[in-house]
């Protein structure tokens, strides 16, 4: 099988499954109830029915091509929603003035030449490229990480398919994303409930098993924030919190090693935390003070508690 064949069934297999799970849950009368942001407006039997199997393959393409390039699910709404303003998820072949494809992006902006832009993948990787180089673009509203790429003359239309795109990219992917700024605690503690009771595994990182630090990644990547792959990264990552002073949403680590600590969970109050203990237990909540406790960070990313 050749490369443009392999890509093609890859794409067909994803689209078959964003498909599956769109009509089990978006039909469904309560939504998902872990996405503790997701607003009342979306969380409604059928959500999404609105979308075609055409507008469907697209959403997928955009969000496969997210994954692909490593990016966290916010990169995803923020696409989907620019995609569902300028050309309602279909690839164009017009538009204003030189605009065409999914984004409405134009050769004689520098985009490319019609040909290019009119391949949906290379249309959502140019427009990932060029949202990645904005500054702080996971911190911001998707109205200015949007307009920093588009340049629209309305960039608050795209905040009417801010939510919409959130359910799409969090159905697929089974994480929840922040619907806006200052919410990245909530939505690493949403996704950290998710996965209660799922077993333990060394170097795994989701989404059927979990080893401590492989969870904390996975969490907070569903907030849209970046941090370190281990234990030992994570501990060196965010700034130091004094104990006593800890909150939701910080880390705490145990059992200090050569290299660094060998253990981390997610602090959720009253003491508590949820974290992966070891190959005899599941994903739990447990109490964080013990003997072996080490001290809390706050990953970055957090200036709007």
């Amino acid at each position: 099988m050749n490369a443009v064949a392999a890509g093609a069934a890859v794409l067909l297999l994803f689209v078959i499954a964003f498909t599956a799970a769109a009509t089990g849950m978006f039909t469904s009368s309560g939504g998902d109830t872990t996405c503790v942001l997701a607003a009342p407006a979306i969380i409604r039997s059928g959500a999404v029915t609105e979308l075609d199997e055409e507008q469907r393959a697209n959403a997928a393409l955009i969000i496969q091509t997210a994954l692909q390039l490593g990016l966290p699910a916010r990169a995803a709404v923020i696409a989907l929603a620019t995609a569902l303003q300028e050309s309602g998820l279909r690839n164009l072949p017009h538009g204003h003035l030189d605009s065409l494809g999914l984004f409405q992006q134009r050769p004689s902006q520098g985009w490319g030449t019609p040909e290019q832009i009119l391949d949906p993948t290379y249309a959502a990787r140019s427009f990932y490229k060029r949202l990645v180089a904005v500054r702080g673009w996971e911190q911001l509203p998707l109205t200015k990480a949007a307009q920093a790429v588009q340049r629209s003359a309305t960039p608050s239309a795209y905040a009417r398919w801010e939510a919409l795109a959130q359910q799409v990219v969090d159905t697929f992917t089974g994480s929840c994303v922040p619907v806006i700024p200052g919410e990245q605690v909530a939505a690493v503690i949403a996704y950290a409930y998710a996965q209660l009771g799922k077993p333990y595994r060394w170097g795994a990182e989701g989404p059927a098993a979990f080893d401590c630090s492989g969870l904390t990644m996975r969490a907070f990547q569903a907030a849209g924030i970046t941090i370190p792959r281990v234990a030992a990264d994570q501990w060196r990552h965010g700034p130091r919190i004094p104990a006593g002073q800890e909150q939701p949403g910080d880390l705490a680590f145990f059992r200090m090693e050569q290299d660094g600590p060998g253990h981390v969970g997610i602090v959720i109050g009253n003491g508590q935390m949820i974290h992966a203990p070891n190959s005899r237990e599941v994903v739990k909540i447990a109490p964080y003070e013990r003997t072996d406790l080490i001290g809390f960070t706050r990953p970055i990313g957090y200036e709007d508690r």
